[in-house]
């Protein structure tokens, strides 16, 4: 019996292989266990339940890498790469702080130490000083022969991997998202194998985190093979569920949430506006789609009784956070609301990827509702490196005002080929291969490593 160790400390890791045929593949080999490490007894005792198998393990560690030589390596990863994302955060915590001092130090150091050759200097340090917060009893009970490290920017995830590099265990990285190479901060320490979604990516690795390209490995976007594989639900029924008219042509909103935006309810009410005003359609219909890892103000859902929305997600926490997650069902809903609405609005969101795979039109909105400060700017987005590179396909339409907005969504109402071929564009650049067969090669990957 061969041992996988996984880690599934984010909401973003169970998406991507707890919902997904990678779990699938790696579960069908009889001499394969699978041990997935979670952050507390309650989101354990949540997997057990849902998806119990007598070889799959699911193993919470709370612990939280501790020492001097670790809180030095934490704080130098934020400054050894630079992006334009990253001098964007920058410039938003200048605003929140306020501290000009700490503002120019950080710009220093970033430009002292974002070159590979002083990355490639710490990485043995980080291997050799740090300690081991207390994963080696599980390496002695389970004897893994590969570890899987699906978010690698976490320092708990690093500990995990730094402990497989000790004792000689082959590591496969996966980079979980399109945006973490240019946005998060420098990888501490290398796996063996680096799985990532896209060549976009691949490029990205290489040039932020030093990873030769012969170790680089795309395989597609593994959440995304039900939208081909899957079936969705019929239009009535659909409708049905939403409480709203078949008849109707589906405008659906996806907010950006309370932590990055203070806009959602203002646009809630232009759109529901403009279509009560005839301005939007005709026969059209609101429905918003909240994230499934925000928490939704109540008071503003009461004030809006003729809101018709989505809640998606199961949140283990009190706060917008990691810690949440999407059950089966509601990852169909998404299926069938991608499948049945034919204009998405949204700010910098990669919902608009999604949408663009089942060929429907998204119309960005790249203006301000009203003065704020840059960290609650919604429209700033679009200037991040990953956002700036799906936008330049020409797959997602930036209306710049209301009346842009407007007009925007009534041309594909009217018309939703319109632009299909640089939706196609978004989806090829993005998502590497369309094929179903994503999870499929993670793990083989997986396995490959696995020996």
């Amino acid at each position: 019996m061969r041992t996988i160790f996984i880690t599934i400390f984010q909401a973003i890791e169970a998406k991507n292989i707890l919902r997904t045929t990678v779990l699938e593949r790696l579960a069908a080999r009889p001499d394969i266990r699978l041990v997935c490490f979670v952050k507390f007894e309650e989101r354990a005792a949540f997997y057990r339940r849902e998806i119990p198998h007598e070889r799959i393990v699911f193993e919470p560690f709370p612990s939280m890498p501790q020492g001097y030589f670790e809180r030095c390596m934490s704080f130098l990863k934020f400054h050894l790469i630079r992006t334009k994302t990253t001098n964007l955060k920058k410039r938003m915590n200048l605003e929140r702080s306020g501290n000009w001092p700490l503002f120019f130090v950080s710009h220093i150091l970033n430009w002292l130490f974002a070159r590979p050759i002083v990355r490639r200097l710490l990485r043995p340090l980080d291997l050799r000083l740090v300690g081991d917060p207390g994963f080696g009893p599980y390496f002695e009970r389970y004897r893994p022969a590969v570890v899987l490290l699906a978010h690698l920017f976490d320092d708990v995830e690093t500990a995990l991997l730094r402990e497989a590099r000790r004792r000689g265990v082959p590591s496969v990285g996966y980079i979980n998202s399109w945006d973490k190479i240019t946005t998060r901060a420098s990888l501490r320490l290398l796996p063996d194998t680096m799985l990532v979604f896209n060549d976009i990516v691949k490029a990205e690795a290489m040039r932020y985190a030093d990873m030769p390209a012969g170790r680089i490995i795309p395989t597609g976007i593994p959440q995304y093979d039900r939208y081909v594989t899957g079936e969705p639900a019929l239009r009535e029924e659909f409708f049905r569920r939403i409480g709203i008219d078949p008849a109707k042509r589906l405008v659906v909103y996806a907010p950006m949430g309370r932590t990055f935006s203070d806009s959602d309810w203002e646009m809630i009410d232009i759109l529901y506006t403009a279509i009560e005003r005839g301005r939007i359609g005709p026969d059209a219909a609101l429905l918003v789609r909240f994230q499934p890892n925000d928490f939704v103000d109540e008071s503003e859902l009461k004030r809006r009784p003729w809101l018709h929305y989505d809640l998606p997600g199961i949140r283990f926490g009190t706060e917008r956070s990691v810690d949440w997650d999407m059950g089966f069902e509601e990852l169909k809903h998404l299926t069938d609301t991608l499948a049945h609405l034919t204009v998405l609005v949204c700010y910098a969101s990669s919902i608009a990827i999604d949408a663009a795979i089942f060929g429907k039109p998204t119309v960005g909105i790249a203006f301000e509702v009203k003065k704020q400060l840059l960290a609650k700017s919604p429209t700033q987005y679009y200037r991040t490196e990953h956002y700036a590179k799906a936008v330049a396909t020409g797959g997602i339409h930036l209306a710049k005002s209301e009346e842009e907005l407007v007009t925007a969504i009534n041309a594909y109402l009217a018309d939703p080929s319109l632009d299909n071929e640089k939706r196609k564009r978004l989806v090829e650049s993005q998502c590497w291969r369309m094929d179903g067969r994503a999870g499929e090669r993670i793990g083989r990957a997986i396995l490959t490593a696995a020996g």
